[in-house]
């Protein structure tokens, strides 16, 4: 190999490095909540499981039977509309035991909320009730874009 062909290879060696290393930062310092607006039910152990591991993003807990169906829905279109997913445990889940505190299954939210969590510390919350129906869809748009840009966003 003559000298020409030395340095080539070393500046080539050297654009593979720098690109390996942008994309390595890149991957970093990627939101970890972004999405396409879906809302997961996860059973009661499988939440615990993903606050354990993970325990970043946004995460609906759902006690109200009668109005499930329509916080639901108000959370999806928020999701959507802000390009992230959410998790949900509902306390009517056959698996869920309503003799502990949801704390064991790693939520400490109020019931009928959506929170965001980063590392398994919740940040702040939502609850649906303190909201009429026709105000919750925009409210939680704005907590959910507000709660990206606070704990998400660099």
């Amino acid at each position: 190999m003559n000298r020409k062909q030395k340095i080539m290879a070393v500046a080539a060696g050297i654009v593979v490095a720098l690109g390996i290393g942008t994309a390595a930062i890149s991957s970093q310092h990627s939101s970890p909540v972004k999405g396409n607006g879906e809302l997961e039910e996860l059973h009661p152990l499988e939440m615990k499981k993903f606050m354990k591991e993970e325990g970043t993003g946004f995460i609906m807990y759902s006690f109200d039977e009668d109005n499930r169906k329509v916080y639901t829905n108000e959370v999806k279109k928020a999701l959507k509309e802000n390009e992230v997913d959410a998790k949900e445990i509902y306390s009517r889940d056959p698996l869920y035991d309503r003799s502990k505190s949801r704390t064991y299954y790693g939520i400490n939210q109020s019931p009928d909320s959506v929170a965001v969590y980063k590392n398994g510390e919740m940040k702040q919350q939502i609850d649906f009730e303190d909201y009429e129906p026709s105000e919750l869809e925009g409210e939680l748009s704005h907590f959910i874009e507000t709660s990206k840009e606070l704990y998400f966003e660099e």
